[in-house]
């Protein structure tokens, strides 16, 4: 009778090897592979960006979508193994789901507070991530209904170093930035300083006890004022740690009482780098445009073209916001134009 069980294990086996080449099969086929969080009904999915082929975490609240469009956050993990893109889109997911808006996370480099490398190797490690971080931002924007005046970038600890590189370096596509309790080195900013925008907002939250970045925070803070660019900061009681309410309550805040109004200046044909091309993103409508380009030459077009001799030119747009209030910004130009729009566009 022993002997009459040998089949029926085979089979059992057989059976059970079957399943997991199943589920194996599953998992490939999908290519999107899921964490369950007990905080929000849907799936915290990882997905590969087919450009950089980098990683990035993304949660979809569970709403019925609409013809509104979602605000995107998008966060920057600090040192690792102490904290992680997984980890940091767990502590928002929840909110996430409340308030209706998408999360990403994506997997960074330059974003070790301990020991970072020196100056230029950290800057390039910065530039990857800007990449990655960009290419992630255009990719979950492919497929979901992503409101543009409503692009936030923040990040915790050493996640400080990419928010302010890659925020500072694009204000036309990240309204506002949060830097949760960051490291921070003036050394490493070689690239963001001369592109910092006085009306984009940037929060630095520094904590009470934090023995581990207070002073540096403080510094962050300091040099930001010292740039002239558009700050608000505050202590918030308790050690180091992250914050999601704080920021998204700053974004929140940002939306309802900063208008938001960015240029961007391209050239449109590669073999013409002194033809620039202007183009606006606005979180309102435009009643009209005035723009002011070199000589005092102008133009009423939304989307003007104008050739440039070689240098450096400030270009102005003078405007109205709806309550009609008078609304100027400004964009200097540097010509010839390197930037082409395939890496500025979205």
């Amino acid at each position: 009778a022993a002997r009459s069980h040998g089949p029926l294990k085979q089979m059992l086996s057989l059976a059970r090897l079957k399943l997991v080449f199943g589920l194996l099969a599953v998992c490939i086929c999908a290519g999107c592979p899921q964490y369950a969080d007990p905080t929000a009904p849907n799936p915290i999915r990882r997905v590969r960006e087919p450009q950089t082929r980098n990683n990035y975490f993304v949660y979809v609240p569970s709403h019925e979508p609409t013809a509104r469009p979602r605000p995107l956050i998008v966060l920057c993990h600090g040192t690792r193994p102490w904290d992680s893109s997984l980890r940091q889109i767990r502590d928002w997911v929840k909110l996430a789901e409340a308030q209706n808006f998408i999360v990403i996370a994506p997997n960074l480099k330059g974003t070790r507070g301990d020991f970072p490398p020196p100056a230029q190797r950290q800057i390039q490690k910065q530039r990857d991530d800007e990449k990655t971080i960009l290419a992630a931002v255009r990719h979950v924007s492919g497929g979901n209904n992503i409101d543009p005046a409503q692009i936030f970038l923040t990040g915790w600890s050493a996640g400080n170093y990419a928010v302010l590189h890659t925020g500072l370096r694009h204000p036309e596509i990240f309204r506002a930035l949060a830097v949760m309790q960051g490291n921070f080195d003036a050394a490493f900013m070689a690239d963001a300083v001369h592109h910092i925008d006085r009306h984009q907002p940037v929060f630095v939250v520094y904590g009470s006890v934090d023995v581990l970045t207070r002073g540096q925070t403080r510094t962050c803070v300091d040099w930001l004022y010292e740039k002239d660019a558009y700050v608000f900061d505050d202590e918030i009681a308790g050690p180091h740690r992250s914050h999601p309410k704080v920021a998204y309550e700053f974004f929140e805040r940002i939306v309802k009482d900063v208008p938001w109004l960015t240029l961007r200046a391209f050239a449109p044909d590669a073999n013409d780098p002194y033809t620039v091309q202007f183009k606006t993103r606005a979180s309102f409508r435009l009643p009209g445009y005035r723009w002011t380009f070199a000589e005092g030459q102008t133009s009423s077009s939304s989307e003007p073209v104008f050739k440039f001799e070689e240098g450096t030119h400030a270009v102005k747009l003078e405007t109205r916001l709806p309550n009609g209030k008078a609304i100027i910004r400004s964009i200097r130009v540097r010509v010839p134009q390197s930037r082409f729009p395939k890496e500025i566009d979205r």
